[in-house]
């Protein structure tokens, strides 16, 4: 799968902050993965959309049978099928984070179904702050850019 360079990072966000928040039910990594990895798709993902600064990694879920304890990816345990109080902690995390880091900054979200309550925070981030946000929407069209290629699949993880 080849595609066009795209820029998802210009000018100031290519090395400012970038905190990815990942809903690890909606978006669950292949069974052929494990969590170093997923971390290290995610890393080459954001290195191949011009991102060269630091990154925050978070991810939300049912962590029973996956190896995650060797990675830099904040866990945040929820038996499956706890979408609302899953959803809520991302929320709650996603406003600390921004409060805690400063603009410019991107706030990436890995997940399949963004609700209003999302795009209220999203949209007060990015018109009232300077924040940058990319969506992340694996099983949906249009076809992914090149960030968005093999994060969460074992596709081109070579090196």
């Amino acid at each position: 799968m080849s595609a066009s360079p795209v820029n998802d990072f210009p000018g100031l966000y290519a090395t400012a902050e970038t905190g990815v928040f990942w809903d690890k039910e909606e978006c669950e990594i292949t069974d052929d993965l494990n969590a170093a990895q997923v971390l290290k798709n995610m890393r080459k993902g954001l290195l191949g959309g011009g991102h060269r600064g630091p990154v925050t990694f978070n991810a939300y879920g049912d962590m029973t049978g996956r190896d995650f304890e060797s990675t830099d990816i904040k866990l945040n345990h929820f038996p499956a099928g706890e979408k609302n109080a899953r959803h809520t902690k991302m929320l709650e995390d996603i406003v600390a984070w921004a409060a805690e880091h400063p603009e410019p900054s991107t706030l990436m979200l890995v997940m399949s179904d963004i609700s209003q309550d999302f795009l209220d925070v999203v949209d007060l981030l990015t018109t009232k702050k300077n924040y940058r946000f990319i969506e992340v929407l694996p099983h949906s069209p249009p076809p992914p850019r090149p960030l968005m290629l093999t994060l969460l699949t074992n596709g081109d993880s070579s090196d």
